[in-house]
């Protein structure tokens, strides 16, 4: 069974990526629309705080994510 906090990570990975896919493709069919339709600025500023949001979950689940694996370009066992 996984740690907890390696869950978690799972988690929150799985939610802020889906949460980003839709709303690129909010994003998406509000482009569509004309810029002048009522409604269609402030569905837009929302999609920006939607944006921040979805890199804070991000953001909180690389974090969480257990350091067991060595960073890109140096070899097993080196350190970090």
């Amino acid at each position: 069974m996984l740690p907890t906090q390696e869950r978690l990570s799972d988690a929150l990975l799985r939610v802020g990526t889906d949460m980003s896919i839709r709303r690129a493709e909010i994003v998406r069919r509000l482009d569509a629309i004309s810029s002048e339709a009522y409604g269609n600025q402030p569905a837009r500023n929302a999609m920006v705080v939607a944006g921040w949001v979805d890199t804070a979950i991000l953001w909180l689940s690389w974090r969480l994510r257990p350091k067991t694996m060595p960073h890109v370009g140096q070899p097993p066992g080196s350190g970090f």
